[in-house]
């Protein structure tokens, strides 16, 4: 998965994820904006920490969250050319892994459980090239395989196989494999 540092062992370069975000929101000023605040924010928050840090967070969190209606928190680890097609109403989990190429629709929500007794599970994980329709509930350690497809409105309690195509609620399986380019 691609929000991980690469195999050979180098980093990413926050311009290549910012450009290639920017690409894949391309005619969408709303989601170019949140992908570039993300970005600034997620880099300072992994660097030194510096005295304007926190207010600078606290207005990225009072801008994006509550202005813009997207909560995604700069520790959440993203993969670059993230597309968010209609960004409201999208909560993301801190600890939420999101690979390169991934698509996020509105009103979805990628969280954690909190059991009775106070103990709190993973996160979802999702792989590269994963697109979630409007209203797609992912919530717990579930993992989407590359290339996977959720859609609108499916609430995804098991982990979903690269390729594989799951719907409805609970959301079932109803294609294992990715269509062949014609």
């Amino acid at each position: 998965m691609s929000a991980r540092a690469p195999a050979d062992g180098g980093a990413r370069s926050w311009k290549d994820d910012v450009l290639q975000d920017w690409a894949a929101n391309r005619g969408a000023g709303k989601s170019r904006l949140i992908m570039l605040l993300f970005r600034q924010v997620a880099r300072w928050h992994r660097g030194p920490r510096r005295p304007w840090h926190t207010p600078v967070t606290a207005m990225y969190t009072v801008l994006v969250n509550w202005v813009l209606g997207v909560e995604l928190p700069p520790g959440t680890r993203i993969g670059p050319g993230l597309c968010l097609l209609h960004p409201q109403a999208i909560v993301i989990n801190p600890d939420t892994q999101i690979g390169a190429g991934c698509t996020i629709r509105a009103s979805t929500v990628l969280g954690n459980i909190v059991k009775s007794d106070g103990t709190i599970t993973g996160s979802p994980t999702l792989d590269d090239g994963v697109e979630l329709g409007v209203g797609v509930i992912i919530i717990g350690p579930i993992e989407i395989g590359a290339g996977a497809r959720v859609g609108a409105g499916a609430v995804v309690v098991h982990d979903v196989p690269a390729g594989g195509v799951a719907v409805g609620n609970p959301a079932r399986l109803v294609s294992d494999h990715q269509e062949s380019p014609a």
